[in-house]
């Protein structure tokens, strides 16, 4: 199964930077495959080898398009294809990952030119990210799982097979995510695209005495 350690975004999140993403970048249409779906195997197959050929030959840029909603997500740590013994040490691991619940607020965006997203970030990332990033990690490498060392960046992939060509956003995000739990999600392929389903959970619980907690007013329900 192919997995990544993440943070889900509540509906009222999802649909709040859906909305900002269809008012800022209004060309920005969602992928169209609905059709190509509805074909057979083989002529899915050779309609896109020929849409390949044709682009080549064209010199023609793929199209930049809206990611789902649905699909909308925090990468804590990108996992891989891993076997069901990797798998069941992950879930091991990560069930030892203690870390306090945060808030952080989607206020900027950026362009990857090499992976061709578009994507909208903390422009002040909280430090509870950061460690729960930084564990996701070492979680995984316990796991015998090799993961990437390259700097973590926290973001919500907006926009696919963006190029410099895309137009700015006409203003900058202001979407706040409460974050109270992390996950492993599977990425699952099919005709109609791609899904991440949450395969499992964790709470994130305040580090405090109980008596602490009730001074505060904090509850971890």
């Amino acid at each position: 199964m192919r997995c990544f350690i993440g943070l889900d975004l509540s509906i009222s999140e999802k649909l709040a930077l859906d909305s900002w993403r269809q008012q800022a970048l209004p060309e920005v249409l969602p992928r169209q495959n609905t059709s190509q779906s509805q074909l057979p195997p083989q002529l899915r197959s050779k309609n896109a080898k020929k849409r390949h050929q044709q682009n080549f030959q064209n010199n023609t840029p793929a199209t930049p398009y809206a990611v789902p909603a649905a699909n909308f997500h925090i990468t804590l740590c990108f996992v891989g294809d891993i076997n069901h013994r990797q798998h069941e040490a992950l879930i091991d691991a990560l069930d030892n990952v203690n870390s306090s619940p945060f808030s952080l607020t989607l206020d900027g965006t950026g362009l990857w030119g090499g992976p061709k997203i578009l994507f909208s970030a903390p422009s002040s990332p909280p430090s509870e990210l950061m460690s729960l990033a930084k564990l996701s990690r070492k979680a995984a490498r316990s796991a015998g799982i090799e993961v990437e060392n390259r700097e973590y960046k926290p973001h919500v992939t907006l926009v696919r097979k963006a190029t410099a060509t895309l137009p700015l956003p006409l203003y900058s995000p202001n979407v706040e995510v409460n974050a109270s739990a992390f996950h492993l999600f599977e990425s699952v392929s099919s005709p109609q695209g791609v899904s991440y389903p949450i395969r499992h959970s964790w709470a994130l619980k305040h580090a405090m005495s109980v008596r602490e907690k009730l001074r505060r007013g904090i509850t971890d329900e």
